[in-house]
C-alpha cells in the first residue's frame, strides 16, 4: 500500500526519486536551474503551474495528484485534445498569417484549461523571446479562447496579416492599442486612430504548453 504524500513538496520528491536523477539534473529536465529547484524542493519556492503541467507530462504523471493530492501517481492523467493551427504567433516582430494553416490537435491535460471547454479553445505556437518574463518562451504552444477578448490581459492579436501574441492595453478615451512585450529590451507598440481598425483580438491566451 502506498505510502499517501499530503503535500506538494512530498509528492514532487517522490517524482525525484522515481526518475533516479539528482536534484540538479531533475531541474534541468524543467528547464530550471540548481538554485530554482533547491528553492522549490526546501518550500522556498512554490512550483508554478506551468513546471507541474511540465513533470506530469514529462514523467507520465497523474497532473491531479501532483497538485492535490488525489488519485494516484501513474493513474492516467485525463486529457482533451484542442484544435492546433500550425501557425506561428510572435512574441517578437510579427508573422504572417497563412490563408489556409494546416490544422492538427494536440492532448493538453484536462485541469490545464479548467474551467474551459475544450471545443471553445485553440492553439498556436510561439516564436521568440519577448514574452519570456511572462514564462511564454519560443517554441511554446500557446491556448487561447476566442469567446475572450476584452479587458487588458495576454491575447493572441492579429495586426493586419501578421499575428503576434502580446499584453494588449486598451485605452478606450484616447482610442489607442497598446502591444506591451514582457521582456525590457522591446518597447511598447502604440497603436492609434486608423491603427487600431486593423487589429483583431483573437483570443485570450488561458495556458501555455511549453517545449520539452
Amino acid at each position: 500500500m502506498q505510502k499517501v504524500l499530503k503535500t506538494e513538496i512530498e509528492r514532487l520528491l517522490y517524482i525525484l526519486k522515481l526518475s533516479g536523477l539528482s536534484q540538479t539534473d531533475f531541474g534541468a529536465s524543467l528547464g530550471l536551474s540548481k538554485s530554482q529547484m533547491s528553492h522549490v524542493i526546501s518550500g522556498r519556492t512554490k512550483p508554478s503551474r506551468e513546471v507541474l503541467v511540465k513533470i506530469a507530462l514529462k514523467y507520465n504523471i497523474n497532473l491531479n495528484w501532483l497538485i492535490s493530492g488525489k488519485g494516484h501517481p501513474q493513474e492516467k492523467a485525463e486529457t482533451t485534445l484542442i484544435e492546433l493551427f500550425n501557425q506561428e504567433a510572435a512574441v517578437g516582430r510579427g508573422i504572417f498569417i497563412e490563408d489556409y494553416p494546416e490544422i492538427s490537435a494536440i492532448p493538453v491535460p484536462q485541469t490545464l484549461i479548467h474551467p474551459h471547454k475544450p471545443s471553445g479553445l485553440k492553439a498556436v505556437y510561439v516564436s521568440g523571446d519577448s514574452m519570456i518574463e511572462e514564462k511564454i518562451y519560443d517554441g511554446d504552444i500557446v491556448i487561447f479562447c476566442p469567446k475572450l477578448t476584452s479587458g487588458d490581459a495576454v491575447y493572441v492579436v492579429s495586426v493586419g496579416d501578421s499575428l503576434f501574441v502580446k499584453r494588449v492595453h486598451f485605452d478606450r478615451i484616447k482610442n489607442t492599442i497598446t502591444l506591451i512585450s514582457a521582456n525590457s529590451c522591446y518597447p511598447p507598440r502604440i497603436l492609434t486612430d486608423y491603427e487600431t481598425e486593423n487589429v483583431k483580438i483573437e483570443g485570450k491566451v488561458i495556458a501555455c504548453l511549453h517545449r520539452m
